[in-house]
């Protein structure tokens, strides 16, 4: 069965399912389940939640009431009711990453399968405890600056400030974006932001610029704005301080994808990564053993696409001995990679819990 970006699953063998996030192979996709984590899974253990919900209701149950309300859709769990219908409030996604706390412009390609075609959302992301008043300008053929859009952003939210073509990315691609933090109750004032942002249009042409982030489901292009950890404060001056005193005016900076695999670099091309997973989050005491495996197979997807991308020729992957389901698990995904082997890591070095997968790159 082929499945598509945004498919509502389950599991065949387990309880729950999910929404297909990232197609792998034509074998292996990522789901995203409820928590926001992100787990590989072969095609052959999903079904299309729909198909299975029919194929229950046809069983003749005699339960009649109880299942069809059990094979009803559940209703969505709805947001908090903004008065601007371009707000959303961001969800957290801790198994993408750790990104930095501020004010992000990302631009947001609407079909997710191809990224370098249709629309693009381009929205203004707060993703910080204030809210945010911003005014944004772009600059306009003759040099003059157009008051594009003005508005307040509540924390943790992100706003639509248009759907361009891709005709239009050139008159995106140069602004202004000024801004106030603002809380009910807070230890310090910071100073007002007052951020340029530029880039080459032919930038959003190239694949690997539209990157994942822990606010949004989406890929996207992003700018970093401006950081809440660094940005000054008004609060702290002392009072002989002159307050018109001019605002230093700082440069947005495009978020680098950063694959996780290089900090787990032991050459230039070879690298050791330890799965077990008190060396993957620190606080798993609560965590069922199914959570615990699906962050150690996230993190191992992660992993080995990092390896691939950046053409390393080596990764051994430390899973431990345990009850050999982790192993067994990593075993099935790497079926859906044609350009891997596998074999046992050293004994000396490792014990008998790891396992070394040796990729080839094509010369072409």
């Amino acid at each position: 069965m082929k499945f598509k970006i945004g498919d509502k699953v389950k599991f065949l063998n387990d309880n729950g399912g999910g929404v297909v996030s990232k197609i792998i192979s034509a074998s292996l996709v990522n789901i995203q389940i409820e928590d926001g984590f992100e787990i590989p899974t072969l095609v052959s253990e999903l079904v299309l939640a729909n198909e299975l919900e029919n194929f229950e209701r046809k069983r003749g149950d005699f339960f009649t009431s109880s299942r069809t309300a059990a094979a009803a859709p559940e209703p969505e769990k709805e947001d908090p009711v903004f008065f601007d219908d371009r707000i959303s409030k961001l969800r957290v996604f801790k198994a993408k990453g750790d990104d930095k706390k501020g004010l992000y412009l990302a631009y947001v390609p609407q079909d997710q399968r191809w990224l370098l075609t249709g629309l693009i959302d381009v929205y203004l992301v707060n993703f910080t405890g204030y809210e945010v008043l911003f005014s944004l300008f772009l600059r306009k053929e003759n040099g003059a600056w157009e008051g594009r859009d003005y508005d307040a952003i509540p924390s943790d939210s992100r706003l639509l400030l248009a759907s361009i073509h891709r005709e239009e990315i050139e008159r995106w691609s140069y602004g202004v974006i000024q801004a106030l933090y603002h809380k009910e109750l807070s230890d310090s004032v910071l100073a007002p932001v007052n951020s340029t942002f530029s880039f080459k249009p032919a930038r959003l042409y190239r694949e690997n610029v539209y990157i994942d982030s822990s606010f949004l489901q989406e890929k996207a292009f992003l700018f970093l704005i401006n950081e809440i950890a660094i940005q000054k404060t008004v609060a702290e001056r002392s009072e002989d301080e002159k307050h018109d005193e001019e605002i230093a005016m700082q440069h947005a900076k495009p978020q680098q994808s950063k694959e996780i695999i290089d900090k787990h670099k032991t050459s230039p091309r070879e690298a050791v990564v330890d799965l077990h997973i008190g060396e993957l989050t620190d606080d798993y005491s609560k965590m069922s053993n199914q959570e615990m495996l699906n962050v150690q197979l996230n993190y191992f997807v992660r992993c080995l696409e990092g390896a691939i991308k950046s053409y390393l020729t080596k990764v051994t992957f430390i899973h431990g001995v345990g009850d050999g389901i982790l192993k067994s698990k990593i075993m099935e995904i790497l079926k859906a990679y044609e350009n891997v082997k596998t074999r046992d890591a050293s004994k000396k070095d490792f014990g008998y819990g790891a396992t070394e997968v040796l990729i080839w790159h094509s010369s072409s």
